[in-house]
């Protein structure tokens, strides 16, 4: 019995060691697979340095300041460069010197062609360059909506809510470097409204951008169009802040041949006694025509009836027995039965002396 529990011992103790034997063996193997000769251990010294150039904006447009920086990789010690600039050709004494990496400008007009050169020094003897080339281009964001006004209006026709209003670019973009304008068809517009990305109202061609007024009067929409080319070499932003309006209703007198009205809009009248006036209402801004819209007269706040044909304008009796001086307030209300938050109105003091 005590012969068999040594040979027992033994046995482990041989089994032990070729396992032991084996891991380290295992271990060697895989560690000798993942070592790299000596000639292929990269070293810092190996790596070139490298000068590139990038700009700020990516396309400058008229009167827009334009920074341009100079990245130094790849070398041991960035913090002692010597840098020279040129703008089309000419050099920029100010504008170069040790660790001076950033050149900025103002831009011209539209079309500008310009051309930057740096050449940068470096601490341990090598001499780099870059350059880079840009022209002018531009964005004109214009809007529009689709409320009524007076005829003869010249001003802008200003959004209501559940106006639609319609955003245009009209493009002026050059290949950088060059005066070879891009096809604006051939461009990539994309859409922001309040700072949101519009993915399905963006992409090539789509130059145009309508939305809804859905927000009350006293909030603006923001709109906001990056347009690029395909290549990504030309990269354009313009913005436009849209304010939402209340639709206005002014009282004017009227013209004795056309009833039209003529003259500055009324707050306040002073006439000689008469036995009548006539007065003439005129909207702004609402979403539906006059003739579909809901019209008060009022005087001293007491309802008066009006016309059905013509409800923008109204006549005013001067009762006989009145007392001089004497005042009385004209006011008008106007509603869009389609929308209850859709009024407006206005009111005139009038003395009669």
């Amino acid at each position: 019995m005590k012969h068999t529990a040594y040979n027992t011992k033994h046995i482990s103790v041989v089994v032990f060691l070729l396992f032991v034997s084996s891991f380290a063996f295992y271990i060697s193997l895989t560690l000798a697979q993942f070592e790299l000769p000596g000639s292929q251990i990269p070293s810092l010294l190996d790596i070139k340095p490298a000068l590139s150039l990038s700009v700020e904006p990516a396309t400058p447009m008229p009167n827009f300041a334009v920074s341009v920086a100079a990245n130094l990789t790849g070398a041991t010690n960035q913090s002692n460069a010597n840098y020279t600039w040129f703008l089309n050709g000419a050099r920029q004494t100010a504008a170069s010197g040790l660790n001076k990496n950033v050149f900025t400008f103002t831009a011209g007009s539209l079309g500008t062609i310009y051309k930057i050169d740096v050449a940068a020094a470096t601490s341990n003897g090598e001499n780099l360059t870059d350059a880079v080339a840009l022209t002018v281009s531009d964005i004109d964001l214009t809007w529009s909506s689709n409320n009524n006004v007076p005829a003869g209006y010249r001003g802008k026709i200003l959004p209501t809510q559940t106006s639609t209003v319609t955003v245009s670019a009209l493009t002026s973009v050059y290949r950088p470097g060059t005066k070879i304008l891009i096809n604006s068809s051939g461009l990539v517009y994309n859409w922001r409204l309040n700072d949101k990305f519009l993915p399905e109202r963006s992409g090539i061609n789509k130059s145009n951008y309508a939305f809804t007024a859905d927000v009350f009067s006293g909030n603006k929409k923001s709109v906001r169009l990056e347009i690029k080319t395909t290549d990504g070499s030309v990269l354009l932003n313009k913005s436009a802040e849209i304010s939402i309006v209340s639709p206005e209703t002014l009282i004017y007198l009227p013209d004795p041949d056309t009833d039209k009205p003529y003259g500055a809009a009324l707050k306040k009248l002073i006439i000689s006694q008469l036995k009548s006036i006539n007065f003439a209402a005129q909207n702004y801004f609402f979403n539906t025509p006059d003739s579909n819209l809901e019209w008060r007269w009022l005087v001293d706040d007491n309802e008066v009836l009006g016309t059905t044909q013509t409800p923008w304008l109204s006549v005013f009796n001067i009762p006989d027995n009145i007392r001089l001086p004497f005042f009385t307030k004209i006011s008008v209300l106007v509603k869009n039965p389609a929308n209850e938050l859709e009024s407006s109105g206005s009111n005139v003091n009038l003395e009669i002396r």
